[in-house]
């Protein structure tokens, strides 16, 4: 256990419910993930992160970003978002890495098939 966490037996109820809070968030607000997670309500969730304070899961780090939940059930805001603290914007969104990291990967095996193609063919000559 860390300096900055809290024994279970000394949290108070405040304490409690932010780490419940905090860990909550880690499964409901997950990036990509729509409408998934809801399935079993949020009351579940929250008794999941119950558990884990109670099996002695803490997050006693300052995060840098804060999940704030949807506002409707319309599907480009029902999921949430996560809002950076430090007001920083134009932070890659996780969609567009995905789609980044997939064309760079594509990219790498383009390159690593010429490669080879050319080995092979130096080869033979």
């Amino acid at each position: 256990m860390c300096d900055a966490c809290v024994p279970f037996a000394d949290l108070t109820e405040d304490q409690l419910n932010d780490q419940i809070d905090r860990i909550s968030a880690t499964f409901v607000g997950l990036p990509l993930v729509v409408g998934a997670p809801m399935v079993m309500g949020p009351e579940y969730w929250l008794e999941v992160a119950r558990h884990q304070v109670e099996v002695g899961v803490r997050i006693c780090c300052e995060p840098i970003k804060d999940y704030r939940p949807g506002t409707s059930i319309d599907k480009d805001s029902a999921a949430g978002v996560w809002v950076y603290r430090d007001g920083v914007e134009g932070v890659e969104d996780p969609r567009d890495r995905i789609k980044r990291l997939a064309r760079e990967q594509h990219e790498e095996y383009l390159a690593e098939v010429e490669r080879r193609r050319g080995k092979k063919e130096g080869g033979r000559r």
